[in-house]
C-alpha cells in the first residue's frame, strides 16, 4: 500500500511523507548516464532572462508542455501540482488563493490579492481574473514569499507569472483535442504562426465544453456546466536593428451553469423543515433550485479582454523596456444562496473592472561588477460592483421567530491610482559573493462610493431584521491615501560552480482599502497589509547537470493580514496579525536519457497570532512526485511516453477558529502516449484523479443555525472535488 494514499485508503502522515521524500532522494542518488542531463529552465522573474537555478528565490516552474499534456486549463488545476500553493473555489465561483498558507481570500472584489497574478508582465490582481483560461503558454512561474521590488505591483505574499508563447519566425503551429469520456467534456486548442514581411504573428484559440459531475435533482442537470472560448492574437515587429515591439490582445468568454455546493449537515433540522426534500450530505447529487435563472441553477457569465504592448530597445549595452497594459472584465452571476429547492435566498452580483498600467525601466549591462534595474510604474483602475439580495424566510426560521422578507442592493464604485518608483542593484564581490539591494516607493489613492438601497419591503416586522442585517445607506464617499516603502536584501555565496547559498529579507505591502461585505460604510475601511519574509536557501546542480537539489527555510510575519472568510451568507473582511514558517525542498533528476523524475514538498505552519489557531486554506504539508519515461518502438519511428504525477495536500480548515476541516487529498494522474516525432502527431490516454479520491470543503451556514457558538447544532455547506476522469488526447504539430 502506497504511503501517499488518502481518504478511502491510508492517510499519509508527515513521517510517511518524509520517508517517501527520503526514498526519492535515495533513488535520485543512482548514478545517471553521462549523456543524460536536465534541460535548462529560463525564467524572467527578475525582469531579465536567467537560469532558474541562479535566482535566489523559491520558484516553481510549470512548462507549457506540462500544461498541455495534463490538460491543465485553469488556475485551480495548476495549484494541484505546486506544493505550497492552494487555489479553491467558493459558492460564488471565485478563487481562494493562498501561498504557504497565506492569502487574501476569495470575495472582497475591491481587495487586491496578496498573491498577485501577472500576465505577460502586467498585474492582474483582481480575484475574477483568476478565471481566465490558460491558453498557449510558454510557462507559469510561481514565486513564493514576499516580492517587493521588480514586479509591476507589490505582492506581499507571492506571485504567479503567466508567460504566453511568442510569435515564431517560421510557419507552424499545433492542434490539440481532448475528449473526456465520463462527463462528455471536450477541450480544443490550436495555435498558428504566420511570419511575414510586415511582422510575425501568432493566433491561439481555446474552446472548452465541460460537463458537470454532480446531478442536481431539482433542475435535472449535471453541474457545473462550463463553456469557455478564448482567442489571443500576437504580433512581433523589429524596430531598427536592436529593438522590437510585441503586441498581444486576448478575448475570453466564460459561462458556468450550476454549482456543486450543498448542505453537508443539518443537526438542528432547519434546512429539512424549510424543504423536506433537501439532499443532506456531500455526494454527487444535490437538490437546489432558483427561479431567477432560466435553467434553475446558479449562473456565472464573464467577458474579459486584455492587451499588452511591450517595446524593448538596446541603448548601447543598456536595455530600455516600456510595458503598457490594458484589461477589463464584465461579470454577472447568480447564486442560489439558500442551496435548497425553494426560493428563500438569492443573490445577484455584477462586477465591472477596467485598468490601464504603464511601466518604464532601464537595465544595465549584465556583465559588470555592478548591475541594476530601475523604473517607474503607473496604474489606474476603475470598478463598479453591485450585489442584489432577495430574502424571503418564513418566521420560524430566522432570529427569534421574526420574518425576513425583503430585497436590497449594494452599490459600490471605486477609482484607484498608483504611482511607484523602484530599483534593484547587485554588487559582485570577487568570484563568489553577490549582494542585492532593492527598494520600491509606492503612492496610492482610492476614492469610493458605498450605497445600499431597499428594493422591496415585506410584511410588517420583516424590516426589523432587514434594518439590522442590511440597513439602507445613502451614497457615502470614502477616500484613502497612503504611501509605502518596501525593500529587500539578498546575499548569495557560490559554494562551487554549480551550487549557491543565499539569505534574504524582504518587506512587502499591500494597500488598504474598503470592503463591500460589511453592514455599513463606516465599517468598510481596512488597513495596509505589511509582510516581512526571511529566507535561507540552497540551489545546486549535480552530476554534471543530471540532477538538481534545492531547499529553503522561510519565516513570514504579517501586520494587519487582510483575510476574507465566508460566513455562510456573506464574506467577512478583517485584519489580524499572522505568520507562517516552514521549509521547501525540490529535487529533479535525469536518471537516463529515457527516465526523468522529480519530487518537491512544502511544510508551512500558518497561524493567526491572536488566537494561535491555523488559518483557513492553510494545509501544513503538501508534496508532489512526477516522472516521465520514453522508449522508442523498435523498428519504427515511434516513441512511447509515460507521464505520472502524484500530488498530495494535508488536511486544512475552511474557516477561522479551526472549523470545518477539509480532509487530506491525494491526486494521481497518469498519461500514456504514442508519438511520431518525425510526423508531428501524438495520441494519448489521460487519467486524472485515478484513485478517485474525494475531499469535501465547506463553511458554516448561519442562515440555518451554523455558527461557532453552536457547536452541537450547526448547519454547514460543502462541495466535492472533481472525481476520476479518463480522456482521449490527440495532437498534431506542424
Amino acid at each position: 500500500m502506497t504511503p501517499w494514499s488518502t481518504s478511502r485508503l491510508q492517510r499519509p502522515t508527515p513521517l510517511r511523507l518524509l520517508a517517501g521524500l527520503a526514498g526519492g532522494l535515495l533513488l535520485s542518488a543512482t548514478p545517471a548516464r553521462a549523456e543524460a542531463v536536465l534541460e535548462e529552465v529560463i525564467v524572467t522573474a527578475q525582469k531579465h532572462a536567467q537560469n532558474v537555478q541562479d535566482i535566489p528565490i523559491t520558484i516553481t516552474v510549470v512548462t507549457g508542455e506540462q500544461l498541455d499534456s495534463f490538460s491543465i486549463r485553469d488556475a485551480n488545476d495548476l495549484a494541484d501540482s505546486v506544493p505550497g500553493l492552494s487555489i479553491q473555489h467558493t459558492p460564488q465561483n471565485l478563487s481562494q488563493v493562498t501561498m504557504r498558507g497565506l492569502g487574501t481570500g476569495s470575495a472582497g472584489e475591491s481587495l487586491d490579492q496578496s498573491v498577485g497574478l501577472f500576465v505577460d508582465g502586467v498585474w492582474a490582481g483582481r480575484i475574477r481574473e483568476f478565471q481566465a483560461a490558460l491558453l498557449d503558454l510558454e510557462r507559469v512561474e510561481i514565486m513564493k514569499g514576499t516580492q517587493s521590488n521588480l514586479l509591476g505591483k507589490n505582492t506581499s505574499l507571492g506571485a504567479i507569472s503567466i508567460v504566453s508563447r511568442r510569435p515564431g519566425e517560421s510557419p507552424g503551429g499545433y492542434l490539440q483535442a481532448d475528449y473526456e469520456l465520463e462527463y462528455d467534456s471536450t477541450y480544443l486548442t490550436a495555435a498558428l504562426d504566420i511570419p511575414s514581411a510586415a511582422g510575425n504573428f501568432r493566433i491561439a484559440v481555446n474552446a472548452i465544453d465541460e460537463g458537470g459531475y454532480v446531478d442536481n435533482l431539482a433542475s435535472g442537470k449535471e453541474v457545473p456546466e462550463r463553456e469557455q472560448t478564448t482567442v489571443r492574437v500576437s504580433g512581433l515587429w523589429p524596430v531598427g536593428t536592436r529593438g522590437e515591439l510585441l503586441l498581444r490582445y486576448q478575448h475570453d468568454d466564460l459561462d458556468i451553469h450550476g454549482d456543486t455546493f450543498q448542505p453537508d449537515s443539518d443537526t438542528l433540522g432547519f434546512i429539512r423543515a424549510l424543504d423536506p426534500g433537501t439532499d443532506i450530505g456531500i455526494d454527487q447529487t444535490r437538490n437546489a433550485w432558483t427561479s431567477y435563472s432560466d435553467s434553475g441553477d446558479a449562473e456565472d457569465e464573464q467577458e474579459s479582454q486584455r492587451a499588452t504592448l511591450r517595446y524593448e530597445q538596446a541603448l548601447g549595452d543598456f536595455a530600455l523596456t516600456a510595458l503598457s497594459g490594458w484589461s477589463r472584465y464584465d461579470n454577472d452571476r447568480l447564486t442560489d444562496s439558500d442551496f435548497v429547492a425553494v426560493d428563500y435566498l438569492n443573490t445577484q452580483f455584477s462586477s465591472d473592472y477596467e485598468q490601464f498600467s504603464q511601466e518604464l525601466r532601464i537595465a544595465s549591462p549584465r556583465d559588470g561588477g555592478l548591475t541594476y534595474i530601475a523604473g517607474l510604474y503607473y496604474l489606474d483602475g476603475d470598478m463598479d460592483y453591485s450585489s442584489l439580495t432577495d430574502a424571503a424566510f418564513p418566521p420560524p426560521f430566522l432570529l427569534q421567530g421574526l420574518p425576513l422578507n425583503t430585497a436590497n442592493q449594494l452599490l459600490y464604485t471605486q477609482d484607484s491610482e498608483v504611482w511607484s518608483a523602484f530599483g534593484q542593484g547587485t554588487a559582485h564581490w570577487g568570484e563568489r559573493w553577490r549582494l542585492t539591494l532593492g527598494l520600491r516607493y509606492t503612492d496610492e489613492e482610492k476614492d469610493a462610493t458605498w450605497e445600499r438601497v431597499r428594493l422591496r419591503r415585506g410584511i410588517p416586522g420583516s424590516d426589523i431584521i432587514a434594518d439590522i442585517l442590511a440597513p439602507q445607506t445613502p451614497p457615502t464617499p470614502l477616500h484613502r491615501a497612503e504611501d509605502n516603502t518596501d525593500g529587500s536584501v539578498n546575499l548569495q555565496f557560490d559554494l562551487a560552480d554549480q551550487a549557491m547559498l543565499y539569505a534574504s529579507w524582504a518587506r512587502g505591502s499591500k494597500s488598504g482599502g474598503f470592503a463591500t461585505g460589511v453592514a455599513a460604510p463606516q465599517d468598510a475601511e481596512y488597513d495596509t497589509e505589511e509582510a516581512e519574509t526571511t529566507e535561507l536557501g540552497v540551489k545546486s546542480t549535480l552530476a554534471g547537470g543530471a540532477g538538481q537539489f534545492n531547499a529553503a527555510l522561510f519565516y513570514t510575519e504579517i501586520d494587519d493580514f487582510q483575510i476574507v472568510t465566508f460566513t455562510g451568507v456573506a464574506f467577512l473582511t478583517e485584519t489580524l496579525p499572522a505568520r507562517s514558517y516552514g521549509a521547501e525542498v525540490e529535487t529533479r533528476w535525469a536518471l537516463s536519457e529515457r527516465l526523468f523524475v522529480g519530487a518537491s514538498a512544502t511544510y508551512a505552519d500558518a497561524q493567526d497570532e491572536n488566537s494561535g489557531l491555523r488559518l483557513p486554506y492553510a494545509p501544513q504539508w503538501s508534496a508532489a512526485l512526477d516522472a516521465r519515461y520514453e522508449r522508442p518502438w523498435p523498428g519504427r519511428e515511434l516513441v512511447w511516453r509515460v507521464d505520472a504525477a502524484l500530488n498530495y495536500r494535508d488536511e486544512q480548515y475552511m474557516q477561522s477558529d479551526e472549523r470545518n476541516p477539509d480532509g487530506a487529498l491525494t491526486l494521481l494522474d497518469l498519461r500514456l502516449a504514442l508519438a511520431s516525432p518525425a510526423a508531428g502527431w501524438e495520441v494519448a490516454l489521460l487519467g486524472r484523479n485515478l484513485l478517485d479520491q474525494a475531499a469535501s470543503f465547506g463553511f458554516d451556514f448561519p442562515a440555518f443555525g451554523g455558527s461557532a457558538a453552536l457547536p452541537s447544532g450547526t448547519a454547514t455547506l460543502g462541495s466535492l472535488n472533481r472525481p476520476l476522469t479518463i480522456a482521449l488526447q490527440a495532437r498534431y504539430d506542424f
